[in-house]
């Protein structure tokens, strides 16, 4: 490793080796990309779970309303509440897949 410190003046200098930039560079910038994602990650949680809120509201709608229980039915809220138990034990069946249980 070849560093240089020279004299100018009165004041001493060091300067990096050519060969340092490109990994400082990639180094800086890498960072700047970690401490961009941490800023902007809660709010793409926040769009992506309102996302998914909206979807499984339009699937509750399409599916009561496809078995004669559309929005404003007095079934509707029951058919809703179905179908949120539904995937809760579909989410439960998958995490006990995924740790291996079944």
């Amino acid at each position: 490793m070849n560093t240089d410190i020279s004299r100018a003046g009165s004041l001493l200098t060091w300067r990096l080796p050519r060969s340092w930039m490109p990994g400082i560079t990639v180094g800086v910038a890498v960072s700047a990309l970690a401490v961009h994602a941490l800023i902007e990650a809660p709010a793409m949680r926040r769009t992506a779970e309102r996302l998914r809120a909206e979807q499984i509201q339009q699937e509750d709608r399409e599916y009561c309303t496809k078995f004669q229980m559309p929005p404003g039915n007095e079934n509707f809220a029951a058919c809703v509440t179905d179908l949120a138990e539904i995937r809760r034990r579909q989410r439960e069946r998958s995490a006990a897949e995924t740790a291996g249980v079944l």
